[in-house]
């Protein structure tokens, strides 16, 4: 059933108009499923869409200690997902997502030859992170041009807490990007430090975005995510041996209170 929904979505971007609107407010991630990290593309609070494959430019995995890991691009129907041998600990992507010219409240999507016909265009690029693991050297920044920056491990927070994130624009804080969560955005304290609330489904997308706007050249428009999922399951011995424990501790308490 998933499939074929993804291939009726699939033969609806073939056959969508040149208007698009809007483009902007979507974002990339990674998502870990059965060893597989699969890239996503959308609104994050209403799901991921499809999307061209040859827009994704780059990714990076790095180990525990920010060592980078060999992975695979694997195509699937659905998009695109990685796979590697060793432990990845964090992820970093970006997608080129092409020149849109702005008509009215539509865009239009061009080629870059096709620039100078226009005269409202912006150029949309997009990057994403994503935590696996947590350490000292994991919260630094990776250098990419838009990125959020967790200032405490985002995957000990529990629902009904904050996390609290800066963003960085080409590794400087900002004062006007735009911070969303689940649709909807979050206002900055005075030192650009941003709280998301934590609900019970646990920590779900961050998306940031900043467009840098120019006079003679398409602007460009930057957007960010940030996800932090945990990977690991218990080993199942671990599980058995915490069961021993537990039912020893019942005939403790049965025979010997």
């Amino acid at each position: 059933m998933l499939i074929k929904r993804w291939k009726e979505l699939l033969l609806a971007v073939a056959i969508l108009p040149l208007f698009i609107q809007p483009v902007s407010a979507h974002i990339i991630w990674f998502d870990y499923e059965n060893g597989e990290y699969n890239l996503l593309f959308g609104h994050p609070e209403d799901g991921p869409e499809p999307y061209q494959t040859s827009k994704f430019k780059q990714a990076t995995a790095y180990d525990y200690n920010r060592q980078i890991l060999p992975f695979d691009i694997n195509q699937k129907k659905e998009g695109l997902s990685l796979t590697s041998n060793g432990e990845i600990a964090a992820l970093t992507g970006f997608f080129d997502n092409g020149y849109y010219a702005k008509l009215g409240d539509e865009y239009r999507s061009i080629s870059e030859p096709e620039i100078g016909q226009y005269q409202d265009v912006s150029h949309y690029l997009k990057y994403t992170k994503a935590l696996f693991d947590w350490s000292d050297t994991l919260a630094q920044p990776f250098n990419l041009p838009l990125e959020i920056i967790a200032l405490q491990n985002p995957l000990a927070v529990k629902p009904g807490e904050n996390l609290k994130v800066q963003v960085l624009y080409q590794g400087k804080q900002i004062p006007d990007v735009t911070v969303e969560y689940l649709g909807k955005k979050l206002t900055g304290d005075q030192d650009g430090t941003y709280s998301v609330p934590i609900g019970d489904q646990g920590l779900q997308q961050i998306e940031a975005s900043y467009t840098v706007a120019s006079a003679t050249s398409p602007s460009i428009s930057y957007e960010t995510g940030f996800t932090a999922q945990k990977t690991s399951v218990p080993d199942p011995s671990a599980l058995l041996g915490l069961s021993v424990v537990g039912l020893l501790g019942l005939y403790k308490k049965r025979f010997f209170a």
